[in-house]
């Protein structure tokens, strides 16, 4: 698990590795050129000191003059005799120009608007996706285009599309929705729906996390002398503390203690108490086993979320079928 502040370093290493790239395959081209065509160095430096000139110019308030129209239509004019030499040495007009991966942002990862107002460019958020997803934990990292109904049995089809309509409904309406509590037997597709809805607000910016319960109890519980795995445990605890939306796996398969319990009711306690926050559930107990496994207090926390039980009797078992 990594914060926000963690994916955006990714996110900004991404394109400084990027940037990087892009500069050493311009200045390969750029040797490859110039040793192809010995006109074009010359070029290029006609073209940088009327571009140097033009700055010098509008910094004295002398845009508009003849003299900067002039100066413009000079470094246009160089700017096709340098694309006319490209082509005639066989080399695309824009070789030297398309050395970036984003055109729009030139690999920066951002842009402006068209008021002129500086934002982030769409590759910029979708590396930050694509991060976040890497780093979530969920196990089916494709959103709702991964759901195939072909895979149900044809009793159960209106069942499964019903699941889907609510996972939908969920991501839709996510700032004003109802926690959601997944449960029912083993295998029959809570952990895949919930990954996909997961994946679907991840795209939308949501900040997603995925832990089992078992694995988060052992991780927030630590109180060992190792410094490493403290960090860990306290970081773990801030990440889920501030996921935007925490899916919270095999629900009921952890030993519990004393400490577990109260543990879960903290993180629970947080997301409900926060209506900015959300989690989906997701447990193989029934509401009569919840209810002997965590107490009153507890399951009154779990049967406030709106309930989704999957009963899919006629399929079979879905990790068969689902990879």
């Amino acid at each position: 698990m990594i914060d926000r502040a963690e994916i955006t370093a990714r996110v900004e290493k991404i394109y400084e590795g990027l940037r990087l790239e892009n500069l050493q395959t311009k200045e390969r081209r750029t040797a490859e050129v110039s040793a192809a065509l010995p006109e074009y160095t010359k070029i290029e430096k006609s073209i940088s000191g009327a571009g140097i000139r033009l700055v010098s110019l509008a910094s004295k308030g002398r845009k508009g003059t003849e003299e900067y129209k002039e100066a413009e239509n000079e470094l246009m004019r160089l700017g096709t005799e340098r694309e006319e030499l490209l082509k005639k040495g066989g080399f695309p007009a824009d070789y030297l120009d398309g050395c970036c991966t984003c055109a729009k942002c030139g690999d920066t990862g951002r842009t402006v608007d068209d008021n002129g107002v500086p934002v982030y460019c769409d590759c910029y958020r979708k590396n930050c996706v694509d991060v976040i997803l890497e780093e979530s934990g969920i196990p089916v990292k494709k959103g709702f285009e991964a759901f195939d109904i072909g895979i149900f049995a044809a009793s159960d089809r209106p069942a499964a599309e019903r699941l889907l309509a609510d996972a939908k409904e969920f991501v839709s309406d996510f700032a004003n929705g109802r926690n959601r509590l997944f449960y029912g037997k083993a295998g029959v597709g809570k952990t895949f729906l919930a990954s996909i809805t997961a994946t679907e607000l991840i795209r939308t910016g949501v900040f997603a996390v995925y832990a089992t319960v078992p694995m988060l109890m052992q991780t927030l519980l630590y109180y060992g002398d190792d410094e490493r795995l403290q960090e860990r445990r306290d970081n773990v605890f801030e990440i889920v503390q501030n996921a935007d939306l925490l899916v919270l796996d095999e629900l009921g398969t952890e030993r519990m203690t004393p400490a577990r319990q109260d543990m879960l009711e903290v993180i629970i306690d947080g997301i409900v108490a926060d209506p900015a926050r959300k989690c989906i559930v997701i447990s193989n107990l029934d509401m009569k086993e919840m209810m002997s496994a965590y107490g009153e207090r507890m399951f009154s926390r779990l049967a406030s979320m709106k309930l989704v039980r999957f009963e899919l009797p006629a399929t079979g078992d879905l990790r068969m079928k689902v990879r």
